[in-house]
């Protein structure tokens, strides 16, 4: 994975930027920057990737991402098929600079230290502070300059009280990609995430990053600690999951629409990733509805 640098300066007004996105899929490429970036998913689904983490995301996903943390987001495939559906976003990027120093100064701004503190592994905002910081957001981006800033520091006042959050990337990840490598891994990723669920070729993704199929190999384990075949098997299966959510399809059929090309090979890496069966999965989903 090759994620690019991506220089954020020149567009913030003071001390931070917020911006609202609508479009028919997310554009923004696997990448990293020097600062703060809280990203609010108000519509559309897909998969994000930040650091070694790969998560399905849907509408109320809210996640913050810490500097140089590489992420991106990826929408599902219908998303690509001019079908006249909608990804929307408000992002929020804070100046590092001023969270790490000029903040911490500031009464009672010892509070956020937390916040920079787990920000390096990315972290998803969950249950009702999710609620609470969305709803800031939502009136903030429309409001005039000092409502804004009056937002933001409700948001990181939410931020640093809130228990309701989980970790993303492994508490041993860091950011192994340099600021001048290509882009070239951001196009493997876009091909994975339109084609999983067909059979992906190792010599069609090797071709796309310029590489052979060795070199490419080792490439990709050397940068994600992970094989590229683990890879599209943890995005097949983080899309079953989505799909064992249906009442409608079976298990089977779900293997499938996955691109797994067996029950066996499909059940093995259901397990591997999720500790259980998806039959267990699907109960388990059922009872949780329940309670």
């Amino acid at each position: 994975m090759k994620p690019q640098l991506v220089h954020l300066d020149f567009a913030f007004t003071g001390v931070f930027m917020m911006k609202q996105i609508s479009a028919p899929y997310f554009i923004n490429t696997h990448h990293f920057h020097d600062d703060y970036e809280l990203v609010y998913v108000m519509e559309s689904s897909g998969k994000r990737i930040i650091g070694n983490d790969i998560s399905n995301f849907q509408k109320g996903d809210l996640v913050l991402v810490g500097p140089r943390l590489p992420h991106a987001w990826f929408n599902d495939k219908e998303y690509y098929e001019n079908k006249g559906l909608l990804a929307r976003s408000i992002v929020t990027y804070f100046k590092k600079d001023w969270m790490e120093q000029q903040l911490l100064e500031l009464t009672g701004g010892g509070k956020f230290k937390e916040i920079i503190d787990w920000a390096p592994r990315g972290f998803k905002i969950n249950g009702k502070a999710n609620g609470r910081i969305t709803s800031i957001l939502t009136d903030a981006v429309n409001s005039p300059a000092l409502l804004k800033a009056s937002g933001i520091f409700a948001i990181l006042y939410e931020l640093s009280e809130t228990t309701e959050f989980e970790l993303l990337t492994d508490v041993s990840y860091s950011n192994p990609f340099g600021q001048n490598e290509a882009a070239r891994i951001n196009q493997v990723y876009e091909y994975v995430m339109k084609n999983f669920t067909t059979e992906i070729r190792l010599e069609t993704v090797a071709d796309i990053a310029h590489m052979s199929p060795n070199a490419f190999s080792r490439y990709f384990k050397s940068r994600t600690q992970k094989t590229f075949s683990l890879f599209v098997n943890e995005i097949r299966i983080g899309h079953a999951c989505k799909l064992l959510q249906r009442d409608d399809i079976s298990v089977s059929q779900i293997c499938y629409a996955s691109g797994f090309q067996s029950m066996t090979n499909f059940t093995k890496f259901f397990k591997r990733f999720l500790k259980k069966s998806p039959l267990q999965y699907r109960k388990d989903l059922v009872t949780i509805r329940n309670v």
